[in-house]
């Protein structure tokens, strides 16, 4: 537990962030008429709710008033994000039962909430930071992918929660609650996915069956939503994406994964098809040679980072805002830096990439600042695969003679 004085900081610290957020809601309110992602999701929910519970909006017409519509212009209301899992829509399905600046104002706060559990549940694991941690969490609440996922409306700070939550319990060695809390995880599916298959790679069978069965909730919550055929318009609307990408030609090179580098360095040298053919090749390359020695990384914390940095890297769509999972890999990887037993290179290795993705987007924008939170979780995947096998190495030679107990 943290010292009173600890306390006190992370006191200080929380309402520093708090009070920051509060301008920075504020400062919002003049691109309302541009409208954040939320607006399209909080559009999807409205919709959802008038197919699936016409008689609410009977019983309280209110639901219906203009506070609740949002509109492109005089004569076309704004449009849904039908991109998102459908088992996802019970969120905004509930956030748009309220006015959109309240529904706002509310999704905001609940990813701030997300955002300070993630901190409380890390902190057993890195007591290395402990000394640091107030201040970390100044830097954590305005690195640049959590400040767009906050400002946008998005569900990356949930995202994260989730995957910081199967964190802990998988070092808790709670296997099947572990997969199930990721399974939980499915509205993200692209990033979440190769984490399931990590698991079957290494047979964690327990933690496997957990996953299933949080899908199968997921499943069942999307069937009571939309039903069977609101289920397969979403996999047709997928299936269309293998011919024409959901994003707008451009956005894919401020992507913080291996495709975004890829685009942000090749866009304007070979077409989209060559590129998107040295992604897939890049990214199972990047697969073989992490996971071809997983039997050999002996460290949890080390080996669910390495995974982490990879389902992001491989991840095919990886926006801004989903940058913000790279929270949980970046803290772990520092608390092992500053760990007694760290080498010297692997300390100033994970400080500067850390810093780097810190600071590039402020100091160069999104458009190359992005592409240097890529290259640093780039940097920061080899360095960890590195520092993991190092340490299965240790730990596999023979204790010295003179460490071993002869009490007989």
């Amino acid at each position: 537990m943290p010292s009173a004085k600890q306390r006190l900081l992370i006191l200080f610290s929380a309402l520093i962030i708090i009070g920051f957020q509060v301008g920075l809601f504020f400062a919002m309110q003049r691109f309302q008429a541009q409208k954040p992602d939320f607006a399209n999701l909080y559009q999807a929910g409205r919709k959802l709710d008038h197919e699936r519970f016409p008689s609410l909006f009977m019983r309280f017409p209110s639901l219906d008033s203009d506070a609740h519509k949002l509109w492109l212009n005089d004569h076309e209301e704004y449009p849904s994000d039908t991109l998102h899992p459908p088992c996802e829509m019970v969120i905004y399905a509930a956030l748009a039962l309220f006015k959109f600046r309240i529904a706002y104002l509310t999704w905001w706060t609940c990813n701030l909430a997300f955002l300070f559990l993630t901190a409380y549940l890390l902190w057993p694991h890195v007591p290395k930071l402990h000394n640091g941690y107030p201040y970390l969490l100044i830097l954590i609440a305005t690195f640049f992918p959590v400040l767009v996922a906050l400002v946008q409306g998005q569900n990356s700070l949930m995202l994260l929660l989730v995957l910081t939550l199967t964190f802990c319990l998988l070092e808790s060695g709670q296997h099947f609650r572990a997969g199930f809390i990721l399974g939980l995880g499915m509205f993200k599916f692209i990033l979440v996915i190769p984490m399931a298959f990590w698991m079957i790679i290494d047979k964690r069978w327990k933690s496997l069956a957990g996953f299933c069965a949080g899908c199968v909730v997921l499943f069942f919550i999307a069937l009571w939503l939309v039903g069977f055929g609101g289920i397969e318009s979403y996999i047709l609307l997928l299936a269309g994406f293998g011919k024409n990408t959901p994003e707008q030609h451009g956005t894919q090179s401020i992507m913080p994964n291996l495709r975004g580098l890829i685009y942000a360095f090749g866009d304007r040298i070979a077409p989209e098809s060559v590129l998107t053919i040295v992604t897939l090749i890049a990214s199972l390359a990047l697969l073989v040679w992490i996971d071809t020695r997983l039997k050999r990384y002996t460290n949890t914390a080390l080996l669910y980072s390495l995974q982490l940095l990879l389902a992001a890297m491989i991840s095919y769509h990886f926006y801004p805002h989903d940058g913000a999972v790279l929270v949980l890999p970046f803290l772990i990887l520092l608390g092992r830096a500053l760990e007694p037993g760290a080498e010297r290179s692997f300390k100033i290795a994970v400080l500067l990439c850390s810093g780097c993705a810190y600071l590039a987007p402020f100091v160069a924008g999104m458009y190359v600042g992005m592409p240097i939170i890529g290259l640093s979780s780039l940097a920061l995947l080899v360095i960890a695969r590195r520092e993991a096998l190092k340490l299965s190495i240790v730990s596999a030679l023979p204790a010295r003679p003179d460490s071993i107990n002869v009490a007989s």
